[in-house]
């Protein structure tokens, strides 16, 4: 959505307040002259102007026309309805294999010594649910959504600590920078990704894929359903505490 505008880099002061602006009134950007946009802003005509071509569009009329049609996209679109609860373990959202993951990850949770539960953004809040519930199972868990905790540092390095790491993308700077280092010191790496063809899965020991559309915002918002990542946790916790 808006792609032209949103990706646009090297932004001045005044490029990202009009920036802000145009995605803040998205529904009436498109009827208003460069210079009625200045004036609310304000600015110069030439700012809007500038900030235009910038993004990539020969005249201002164009710029109107492509926010208009993109607009009309997503009011024609809207945001689809998350996955029903009945679909969760079908082959449309998991692999065939899901089971065969699944009981290989248990044995190696149940294994380990520690498990460091990692992520970000909406990807963090899954790990801090997964490492509540192997507390509440009896296995020493913790989580962290900062790519650079202290598990990275010597004194808790451990043979048999895993990391499981949650990203839809699979593709965030920050957690491709720690698996890479994390891989460099042997350390297991279990990845649970919105599809397998990502950075962070091939740098995984074992990556859990799951399949739903992507559904971002401007500003690169995730409204993606984490419903298979709940799922995927439920199944890892009742699997490693039905076998101990």
């Amino acid at each position: 959505m808006l792609e032209k505008i949103s990706a646009v880099k090297h932004l001045s002061d005044a490029d990202e307040v009009l920036q802000n602006y145009i995605f803040r009134n998205l529904e009436t950007i498109f009827t208003l002259s460069a210079r009625e946009i200045a004036t609310q802003i304000p600015c110069s005509p030439s700012t809007v102007t500038r900030f235009v071509r910038k993004c990539g569009f020969d005249s201002y009329h164009d710029f109107q026309r492509y926010v208009k049609n993109e607009v009309s996209k997503l009011a024609g679109k809207g945001i689809t309805d998350t996955i029903s609860l009945e679909q969760i373990f079908v082959n449309q959202v998991f692999a065939e294999n899901v089971i065969e993951q699944v009981e290989i990850v248990s044995a190696l949770l149940k294994q380990s010594s520690f498990i460091y539960c990692v992520g970000m953004g909406s990807s963090g809040i899954m790990a801090s649910y997964a490492a509540r519930k192997f507390n509440t199972i009896g296995f020493k868990a913790m989580y962290s959504n900062e790519p650079y905790a202290p598990f990275l540092s010597t004194q808790m390095k451990d043979d048999k600590s895993i990391i499981l790491i949650f990203s839809s993308s699979g593709e965030t700077a920050e957690i491709i920078e720690m698996a890479q280092l994390l891989k460099l010191s042997d350390n297991q790496i279990i990845s649970i990704t919105n599809t397998h063809d990502n950075t962070l899965a091939k740098l995984s020991t074992i990556n859990i894929p799951y399949y739903i559309e992507n559904q971002r915002l401007p500003y690169n918002f995730d409204l993606s359903s984490q419903i298979p990542t709940v799922a995927l946790i439920e199944y890892l916790v009742a699997f490693c505490f039905n076998r101990q």
